[in-house]
């Protein structure tokens, strides 16, 4: 792991770990660029040697908050099934706005670890590798799993542009108004990040399904 330096004794692991735990405490109160080596020490109770003891620099801890946003992703899979267990509307339109309405829920609870590693996914990629693109090539292929499954009520018979065009719009429309909701275009009025899932769900089910000429 880049800049992660190995723990080689349980102590050493339970520092590291209490580090990483500091850091994320951090980040729910604020950016990753604003946030200094010494309150990251501070925070876990320890010295700053230790965490140089343990991480080379401030950056040697993206690629453990990367492994760290993996983990709960898989989590966030499983929430899906289950979700998915339990929602009777098996339609295209139905399906879409469950994972989306799940996927609204997942950026919300981990938005403050989403926003260091997406950032540094595209400024710093290789702190992170090929990791990212990993995660974006998964959504992907679950669109066009859910492209084929619902073919035959599906219009738009160009399937790699219909699954590109998905992708980017919906990951780009949620992760802008659940990660930067100050810096991006506000998000509707009135409108909580899950009910907004739902609305952008009815666009990609029209999308999908439109007359067309």
């Amino acid at each position: 792991m880049k800049g992660a330096k190995p723990a080689l004794q349980t102590r050493s692991q339970q520092t590291r770990d209490k580090l990483v735990a500091a850091l994320e405490r951090l980040l729910r109160q604020k950016a990753f660029e604003q946030i200094s080596v010494a309150e990251i020490a501070q925070e876990a109770g320890v010295s700053v040697g230790a965490v140089y003891n343990r991480f080379e620099n401030k950056d040697a801890f993206i690629p453990v908050l990367f492994e760290l946003y993996k983990a709960r992703l898989d989590d966030h899979a499983a929430d899906q099934t289950a979700e998915a267990e339990t929602d009777a509307d098996e339609s295209l339109r139905g399906v879409l706005r469950r994972s989306l309405r799940v996927g609204a829920r997942f950026i919300a609870r981990e938005a403050h670890l989403m926003r260091a590693v997406h950032l540094y996914a595209r400024i710093r990629p290789d702190l992170i590798g090929e990791g990212w693109e990993e995660i974006t090539e998964t959504a992907r292929q679950s669109l066009a799993a859910l492209y084929d499954h619902f073919d035959a009520d599906i219009t738009q018979r160009d399937r790699e542009r219909a699954v590109e065009t998905l992708a980017y719009f919906l990951n780009t429309a949620l992760i802008e108004a659940g990660l930067y909701p100050d810096l991006g275009p506000p998000a509707p009025r009135g409108l909580s990040l899950e009910a907004l899932a739902e609305e952008l769900a009815d666009f990609a089910w029209g999308y999908l399904t439109a007359p067309r000429a």
